[in-house]
């Protein structure tokens, strides 16, 4: 499906905000817990700071291996029903949020224009492909891929997973650039993702 949105405003700081003298830090490799979710990850990555990433929630982790503008793996778990996969100020942006009753092409849909508050430009276009399912464990859940083109930015393809438990979503995306980031970095980028279980943990909160 293919869909076309206005990107509000506020994105642009995903982008400025690499103008910003900041420190990334190198995820170790092995098993990475980010909140109650724990994924095995690859070497090279580096976690992005927050203030390169000031829309995202709390408990929500980026990381890149060649910078923000040409790939990135962002790992969102526990969004509690009722709640955006994106935390941002401005009331006016009308951000989608996620139901706990949704189904997997609803999922497909609120990621789709969540993506697209990602780019810092005026106007996007998402489009999204082969869903199908796959299982995180003792949770079903759901993959698929999408392509995003942004004017006067390259072309971005990418690979969405995405799950259901206890009521909340937990999201794990890759975004990489045409032609050469997406596919540089695509088969470790789905391997993460096909990694994510659960973990138990004190029980916080997003």
């Amino acid at each position: 499906m293919m869909k076309r949105y206005k990107v509000i405003p506020f994105v642009l700081l995903l982008a400025l905000s690499g103008c910003v003298s900041t420190k990334y830090v190198l995820v170790t490799p092995g098993v990475v817990a980010i909140d109650d979710l724990a994924v095995q990850a690859g070497t090279g990555w580096n976690q992005a700071p927050a203030v390169a990433t000031p829309s995202a929630r709390k408990t929500a982790a980026t990381w890149t291996k060649d910078g923000l503008l040409l790939d990135r793996f962002s790992i969102i778990p526990g969004v509690p029903d009722g709640e955006s996969l994106l935390i941002v100020k401005d009331k006016s942006a009308a951000l989608p949020v996620f139901r706990a009753d949704m189904l997997p092409n609803e999922i497909e849909e609120l990621v789709e224009s969540t993506i697209v508050k990602v780019f810092g430009e005026s106007q996007a276009v998402v489009n999204t492909a082969n869903l199908r399912p796959y299982r995180y464990g003792d949770n079903a859940g759901v993959m698929f891929d999408l392509e995003a083109t942004v004017t006067d930015s390259p072309r971005y393809s990418g690979i969405v997973g995405a799950f259901i438990a206890k009521e909340k979503l937990y999201i794990m995306f890759f975004l990489g650039a045409q032609p050469h980031y997406y596919d540089k970095h695509l088969a470790e980028a789905e391997s993460i993702i096909r990694s994510a279980l659960i973990v138990e943990t004190g029980g916080s909160e997003a």
